[in-house]
């Protein structure tokens, strides 16, 4: 181990040290995105084909609507979806590392749900802010009624926190991990899973221009997450802030796209505008602030 390494940080990398050889890494991660891709096409497979049985063109207008993302179903679909990484790195670590999942959340193995809940808490402090300013500035539509929204709610909230849960063990628990316990360079084990956390947010088919600057923004994201596991020593804080954020786009306040089903308000916005790219610039600024205040916070628990 790097004797660089804070205790925390040491302690939350040790479980990948004895088998940290890049080979198994990048093996890994290939097989952890191979099985996804696997679970993805059988699934969408028997959608389309089941879908047939039931109800000639049922399938495909089934598989049109998780394209386009627009409504619950499809939402929970691609939620679900992302979800199959947990027991694809179960399977990854149990053969190829012979070590089990939960050594990916922390010296502890559990979820620290204090950490969890505090870092969660302070992503919905900002989206109230947030959210008072949108509704005073902005014309929003409820997308369906309270009632069908909330028997929808429990079942959304679990896929969801599967799905947030399923990207952390990914990039900022498995990734993060594997490369700290090979490289002493930040900016591998740092820089390497933002990025590619990063890139598989880019879609230009839905964000145009401007899905260079949502890459960018995802990588911040990548980062701060990053830089927060490794200073807690813990998965579970930036578990908790992923699953705020997305909470509030996905189920509250959302523009009309790709997963906007479960949203209950929506807001009219053409993502592949100019206003839009000075919005996401604004947005990368604050979160470069945050980031900077966050730091001066935490200066004392160094990495």
């Amino acid at each position: 181990m790097f004797p660089h390494f804070s205790p925390a940080f040491q302690r939350f990398v040790a479980p990948a040290q004895e088998r940290a050889e890049i080979w198994r890494t990048l093996i890994g991660i290939g097989l952890v995105f191979g099985l996804f891709l696997l679970t993805t096409t059988v699934l969408g497979l028997l959608t389309a084909i089941g879908g047939e049985v039931l109800e000639p063109g049922l399938g495909e207008r089934l598989m049109q609507e998780v394209e386009e993302g627009r409504t619950i179903f499809a939402t929970l679909a691609m939620l679900a979806l992302i979800s199959s990484f947990i027991p694809a790195l179960w399977l990854v670590l149990r053969f190829l590392h012979k070590r089990k999942l939960r050594t990916l959340l922390g010296p502890s193995g559990k979820i620290d749900w204090r950490l969890w809940k505090f870092a969660a808490g302070i992503i919905l402090l900002l989206a109230v802010v947030d959210a008072v300013t949108t509704f005073a500035t902005t014309d929003l539509v409820q997308q369906m009624p309270l009632t069908k929204w909330l028997t929808w709610l429990a079942p959304s909230l679990l896929f969801l926190f599967l799905q947030t849960s399923a990207e952390e063990l990914v990039f900022r628990g498995y990734l993060q991990q594997q490369l700290a316990a090979r490289f002493k360079s930040r900016w591998i084990w740092w820089f390497l899973p933002s990025a590619l956390f990063g890139i598989g947010h880019f879609n230009p088919a839905l964000f145009g221009g401007n899905a260079i600057l949502v890459v960018a923004i995802t990588t911040l994201m990548g980062l701060i997450l990053a830089d927060i596991t490794a200073r807690f020593g813990s998965l579970s804080p930036a578990m908790g802030l992923h699953f705020a954020n997305n909470l509030v786009v996905m189920l509250f306040m959302n523009s009309p796209g790709q997963l906007s089903g479960m949203s209950f308000y929506l807001y009219d916005a053409n993502l592949q505008s100019p206003e839009m790219k000075f919005g996401l610039i604004i947005s990368l600024a604050s979160m470069v602030i945050g980031y900077v205040i966050f730091m001066l916070i935490m200066r004392r628990r160094r990495l």
